[in-house]
C-alpha cells in the first residue's frame, strides 16, 4: 500500500510516525513473549541430555510440515485481521493449558527426579510448540509488515521498527532472568501471556487504518486466489519464483550451520552450569540462558543502530547477509585452535560470544535485509511463501542438520567434525547469498523501470 511521504527527505514522515510506532510496539510484545519462553523451553529441553534435543528438533521438523499446510490453507480463505488475532489467541490459550501443567501436574519447581514418561510427553510437547510458536508468530508480524509497506519505505523504516523486537528480547530475557528467582519458571508463562495480547489490539489498529491497495476494507476473505486454497500453496509459491528459491537455500544453510553450533554450546552449557545458588540445575541453566539472550539482545540494539544503518545505505543491501557467515567462521576457527593453545577451558567463552554476536546480526541486520525481499512481491509470495520458507525450510534444515548430529555423535561422538561441518556449510552459503543478491538488485531495477515508465492516457 502507499501511504502519505510528502516529506520523503525525513526517516520517517509525520503520516508514518503512528503506523511506525504502533509496529514497533507490535513486534515489541511478540518477540518480549517469546524471550520469556525461550529459556524455559532451552532449560527443559536440557533434561533430555544435549545429545537428545536433536531427536525434538527432528520432530519439529515433521510438526512444522502438517503446520505449514494448515496455516498455507487459513491464510489462503481469511483475511489477515481474521487469521492473525485468532491464531494469536490459539496461542494463548495454549500457554494456559502449558501453565496448568507446569504448575500442579508435574511442577517444575520440585526436586528433580528424572525424567518420567509424563514429563518426556509435556517437555517435548512444550519444545515443540514453541518451535511452532516462535516461527508462526514472527512470520505473520513480517508478513503483515510487509503487506503494509512500499519497498521505498521498508528501506526507510523497518530499521526503527526492529527496534521493538530487540527491544523486546532485552526486556523477555531480563524480566525472565531476574523473575525465575522470584515467581519461578512456571509463572513466567503468565507473564509472557500478558504481553502477548496487546499484540493483538497492534494488529487490529493497523489493519483499520492501512490496507492493500485494491482491497476493500469490508471484505472477509483476501483477493481471490488462481485456485482454491491448498495446502502445498507455500510450497508452490516458493518453487515457481527463482528469488524465493535462493532465499529458501539461504534460510536452509543458515538453519544448519546454527543447529551445529547450538549443539556445541547445549553440550557446554549440560557439563559446565552448576546448580549453584539456584533451587535447582534446570532455575541455573534458564538464568544462564536467559542471560545468553539478554547479551544478544543488548548486542542487536548496537548492530540497529550502527550495522543495520550502514547497510541500508549500500545500493545492494542483501550482500549484508555476509556478515552472519563471517562472524561463524571466525569463531568456528578460534574455537579450532583453543586446544593447541591451552586454552580449552575458554570453550564455552567463546561459543557463547559467537552464538551473541551472530545472533544480535541476525535477529537485527540479517532479519531486515531477508524482509525487504518480500515486499515487491506478491500476497501468495507474502505469506504463503515466506511462511513456507520461515517454517518448513527453516526447520527442515534443522531437523536435516539434527539427523546429522545424532548419527555422527552416535558413531564419532562430540569433536572437531562439528566444525568442519560448519565451515562446509558456510563456504555453500557464500555462493547462495552472492546469487540471491544479484538476482535482487534485478528485481529491483526491474520494479523502479516499471514505476518509471510512462503511462498511456486513456
Amino acid at each position: 500500500m502507499k501511504l502519505n511521504d510528502k516529506d520523503k527527505a525525513a526517516p520517517v514522515s509525520t503520516s508514518e510516525v503512528k503506523l511506525t510506532i504502533i509496529s514497533f510496539a507490535y513486534f515489541f510484545f511478540v518477540i518480549c513473549s517469546y524471550y520469556m519462553l525461550k529459556p524455559v523451553r532451552d532449560s527443559l529441553a536440557l533434561e533430555f541430555g544435549s545429545k537428545n534435543i536433536n531427536i525434538l528438533n527432528i520432530l519439529s521438523m515433521f510438526c512444522l510440515i502438517g503446520v505449514n499446510a494448515i496455516y498455507s490453507i487459513i491464510v489462503g480463505k481469511y483475511k489477515r485481521d481474521i487469521f492473525i488475532p485468532y491464531i494469536t489467541k490459539f496461542f494463548i490459550g495454549c500457554l494456559v493449558v502449558f501453565w496448568l501443567i507446569f504448575s500442579y501436574l508435574i511442577p517444575l519447581e520440585s526436586p528433580q527426579t528424572g525424567l518420567s514418561i509424563t514429563k518426556i510427553i509435556y517437555y517435548g510437547g512444550y519444545y515443540l510448540w514453541v518451535n511452532i510458536f516462535s516461527l508462526i508468530a514472527v512470520c505473520m508480524f513480517w508478513s503483515f509488515m510487509n503487506d503494509v509497506f512500499t519497498v521505498e519505505q521498508g528501506k526507510r523504516l523497518y530499521a526503527y521498527i526492529g527496534y521493538g523486537g530487540l527491544i523486546g528480547g532485552a526486556a523477555g530475557s531480563a524480566i525472565t532472568k531476574f523473575a525465575v528467582k522470584i515467581v519461578g519458571t512456571d509463572n513466567i508463562l503468565l507473564i509472557a501471556i500478558a504481553l502477548l495480547y496487546p499484540s493483538i489490539w497492534c494488529m487490529k489498529y493497523i489493519h483499520t487504518r492501512y490496507h492493500p491497495e485494491g482491497v476493500k476494507q469490508d471484505d472477509v476473505t483476501p483477493p481471490k486466489p488462481a485456485h482454491p486454497a491448498s495446502p502445498y500453496d507455500g510450497f508452490i509459491s516458493v518453487s515457481k519464483n527463482l528469488i524465493l528459491i535462493l532465499m529458501a537455500f539461504e534460510m536452509f544453510f543458515y538453519t544448519c550451520s546454527t543447529t551445529f553450533f547450538s549443539q556445541q554450546m547445549n553440550h557446554l552449557v549440560e557439563t559446565q552450569i552448576e546448580q549453584g545458588a539456584f533451587t535447582s540445575v534446570s532455575d541455573a541453566r534458564t538464568s544462564f540462558i536467559a542471560n545468553i539472550y539478554g547479551w544478544v539482545n543488548i548486542m542487536s540494539l548496537v548492530a540497529q543502530f550502527v550495522v543495520t544503518q550502514l547497510v541500508m545505505m549500500l545500493k545492494n543491501p542483501i550482500y549484508g547477509l555476509l556478515l552472519l557467515n563471517i562472524i561463524q567462521l571466525v569463531g568456528t576457527g578460534i574455537l579450532l585452535s583453543l586446544p593447541s593453545l591451552g586454552l580449552a577451558s575458554l570453550s564455552l567463552t567463546v561459543v557463547s560470544w559467537t552464538f551473541i554476536l551472530r545472533r544480535s546480526l541476525d535477529y537485527s541486520t540479517a532479519r531486515i535485509l531477508r524482509e525487504s525481499v518480500y515486499i515487491p512481491l506478491d500476497r501468495q509470495a507474502k505469506y504463503q511463501g515466506k511462511g513456507f520458507i520461515d517454517t518448513v525450510v527453516f526447520r527442515f534444515g534443522d531437523g536435516l542438520s539434527s539427523i546429522m548430529l545424532f548419527g555422527g555423535m552416535t558413531y564419532f561422538g562430540y569433536g572437531t567434525w562439528i566444525d568442519y561441518s560448519i565451515l562446509i556449510v558456510m563456504a555453500i552459503q557464500f555462493y547462495v547469498i552472492i546469487r540471491a543478491a544479484k538476482l535482487y538488485a534485478q528485481l529491483v531495477n526491474e520494479a523502479e523501470q516499471a514505476t518509471a515508465a510512462p503511462t498511456a492516457a486513456v
